[in-house]
């Protein structure tokens, strides 16, 4: 069993609405082979992989396939191909390495030993390497020989760490989609865009593009935080920066001890010491915490010690959005374990590790733990007796939701503190006894505020109740229910193309609306010089979607690269196949149906798909079409028009000098007459900008009013 070949499509294909991998696998001479016949491998896939028989995902939008509904035991037992067994487990590899797809699928080529597999992917590299660990799984199966399928997908999960959006980014992505927010990954990074040309944003992990780089760098900096915070009434620990062991020593006396010392630019908790209670303690932590300073930045804070457990709040433009509390790592003594024995046993938690994924992070005795140890007179290797505790990490990991804990003067005070670090997005970390009491009762101290805090701890906490703070931001970003769409009009390629979209970008224009067309290599923004840009069609469309002044986009989908490569864009609101893409190359056949679905399966439910009534293959395109469709005929009102009408779908003909416009029992006449005085127009094309432009949402009404001004 080899993989021949496998092309990755980024968007609508010719086999979904999704971005599919499509892979040519030679089963060699398990051609033939049955689960059924084979019980033994299945039995040891099932034991590698019990997941094997949880239920599949849902189709996502855009796919057609249902998933089975039997068990893969049941199936496997009635019998399946070799190509299915290899689905299905690629399937649970992608599950498990955090990209379950909802699209799968298998397609035999008659009496060959050559099947296509599709499958849904999130990431290339990682649908690629679970592909090829899903081989090496079942031919470890079939040969019975070992497959160590913990270590395996331990792999992937570490890959898909590498190669995937942070989880950060992901909460916001799917607050994205859940309101309908178009997204596109613009590098390797973090940074996405979401929304569509003059109605975008951006955002680079959980930071937007409203997120003010003033606020960045004054959070940055913890004591002019903590300057301006204590300026405006919010409570922050007493101390300064010192610029020696002695000046911190110094601090400490004039604050009283225990103090805490630590960088004074550094994140993620590097470099701090607590509870300190002595000058030769405060002496080693100075270094320690200088250590960890950006290039160029002298001293260290020195500032009280506040009792209690870190908090961390969520504030979002002038809301709090979530609350998580921490807890201390912690090892207990057994009377025969080492220090480091035993936070080897902690770090045996599988839910410990060092990935995003991970809840917990792993226990390690960095500098600052061992300074803590030497002041108790311990060391790594000292043996705590029975139920002797040590913290191994003050401000562990943030774990439990609390948010309906907190106290509404609390909250007050976590907007207040952001607004005032200049930040519409901040992680603020409160140290507290009680956060469910206002902290001057409780001596509680807001110690930092962060930009770009990590998102994952409240989206996930490991206990209590997820928050949802990605749709927070979402709002926050596209309030009162925005999507950031803009109206994108994909033309099949042929002929007369270009000139329906120089037709339909005229049409668009009459209401006011900035174009984006792009046709062949050309690419014209109103308002902008024309320009080249050579290459795909994914890099035309997506200088459209990318460009901040285009308010619609239509573009010139060439078959053969859609047949090649998919589609540059997650959908089209209308896409319209005209007669002439009939003539179009050397396709015909199934290669031309091929070429032309992947603008079919980009229609959205709340798309149109405009097409000639009597197109090849019709029957199957409307199966595969999501949206609506509208037919339309040079030819006047057909029966097939009239039938369409009656069920309620969209028409458009040429009656005479007008262009006429049905849905349902209604029927809007367009006069032709002003264009015809205006210049050559060729009607049909002219027909199927008008049918565009009405499927992209301008009332008939508005069009007739329009084409009976024009002269």
């Amino acid at each position: 069993m080899e993989f021949c070949q496998i092309v990755a499509y980024h968007g609508p294909n010719r086999w979904a609405g999704v971005p599919t991998l499509e892979v040519h696998v030679d089963l060699q001479a398990r051609k033939g082979w049955r689960s059924s016949e084979d019980p033994q491998a299945i039995a040891r896939l099932l034991s590698w992989l019990p997941a094997l028989n949880d239920p599949p995902p849902q189709p996502s939008p855009g796919t057609s396939a249902a998933p089975p509904t039997e068990s893969f035991a049941k199936l496997a037992q009635r019998g399946i191909s070799l190509a299915n067994v290899l689905e299905r487990v690629t399937c649970v590899l992608e599950a498990a390495a955090g990209t379950p797809p909802h699209y799968s699928d298998c397609h035999a080529v008659n009496g060959a030993a050559t099947v296509y597999l599709t499958l849904e992917f999130e990431a290339e590299p990682l649908g690629r390497a679970c592909l090829e660990t899903a081989r090496k799984c079942v031919l470890a199966a079939l040969n019975d020989t070992p497959f160590d399928a913990p270590a395996e997908i331990r792999k992937l999960v570490d890959l898909a760490d590498d190669v995937r959006l942070g989880p950060s980014t992901r909460a916001i992505l799917r607050a994205a989609a859940a309101r309908g927010v178009p997204c596109r990954r613009l590098t390797t990074g973090s940074l996405v865009q979401l929304g569509e040309g003059a109605r975008q944003h951006r955002i680079w992990t959980a930071e937007t593009d409203s997120t003010s780089s003033i606020g960045e760098n004054v959070a940055q900096d913890k004591e002019l935080t903590k300057m301006l915070l204590r300026n405006v009434g919010v409570p922050v620990p007493r101390g300064r920066v010192a610029e020696s062991p002695e000046e911190a020593c110094e601090v400490a006396r004039e604050i009283g001890f225990p103090v805490v010392v630590k960088p004074r630019d550094a994140n993620h908790g590097r470099g701090i010491s607590f509870d300190l209670m002595t000058c030769e303690g405060i002496n080693e932590a100075f270094h320690h915490a200088l250590g960890e300073n950006s290039a160029g930045t002298s001293g260290v804070i020195v500032e009280q010690f506040a009792r209690g457990p870190a908090h961390r709040l969520l504030v979002v433009g002038d809301r709090l959005i979530a609350a998580t509390r921490g807890q201390s790592d912690v090892v207990v003594g057994d009377g025969r374990s080492t220090i480091t024995e035993l936070i080897e046993e902690a770090n045996r938690d599988p839910r410990r590790g060092e990935n995003y994924t991970d809840k917990l992070d792993t226990m390690a005795l960095n500098e600052a733990a061992e300074l803590r140890l030497k002041r108790q007179g311990l060391t790594r290797e000292s043996i705590l007796v029975v139920g002797q505790e040590i913290i191994v990490c003050v401000n562990g990991d943030l774990t439990t939701d609390e948010t309906s804990q907190v106290h509404p003067a609390v909250a007050e005070r976590a907007v207040l503190a952001a607004q005032t670090v200049g930040l519409n997005i901040a992680g603020l970390d409160v140290i507290a006894t009680d956060i469910g009491r206002p902290l001057e009762e409780t001596g509680g101290v807001i110690i930092e505020v962060n930009a770009g805090p990590a998102l994952s701890i409240h989206v996930e906490p490991l206990y209590g109740q997820p928050q949802p703070v990605g749709d927070a931001i979402i709002e926050l970003m596209f309030p009162g229910g925005e999507n950031g769409r803009i109206p994108i009009i994909g033309i099949a390629s042929s002929p007369e193309s270009a000139d329906i979209g120089r037709l339909t970008a005229e049409l668009l224009r009459q209401f006011g609306c900035r174009v984006g067309l792009a046709v062949g290599d050309d690419v014209q923004i109103d308002g902008q010089q024309p320009f080249v840009l050579r290459g795909t069609d994914h890099d035309r469309i997506n200088s459209l979607l990318l460009h901040p002044r285009v308010e619609a986009a239509i573009f010139e989908c060439r078959i053969e690269q859609a047949l090649a490569s998919g589609l540059g864009c997650e959908r089209c609101d209308v896409s319209v196949l005209s007669n002439g893409v009939l003539a179009t190359g050397d396709l015909n056949g199934d290669s031309l149906l091929s070429g032309v679905l992947p603008l079919v399966h980009a229609v959205p439910l709340e798309g149109t798909l405009i097409v000639p009534a009597d197109m090849p293959h019709l029957e199957e395109l409307l199966a595969k079409c999501r949206g609506q469709v509208l037919l339309y005929s040079i030819a006047g009102e057909t029966a097939s028009l009239r039938e369409h009408q009656s069920r309620g779908g969209r028409v458009a003909f040429l009656l005479q000098n007008n262009v006429v416009l049905g849905t349902g029992p209604n029927a809007y006449f367009l006069p032709l007459s002003k264009f015809d005085s205006v210049a050559p127009v060729v009607r049909q094309n002219l027909l199927l900008a008008v049918a565009a432009v009405w499927s992209a949402g301008v009332p008939a009404e508005r069009l007739r009013g329009m084409m009976a001004r024009t002269s």
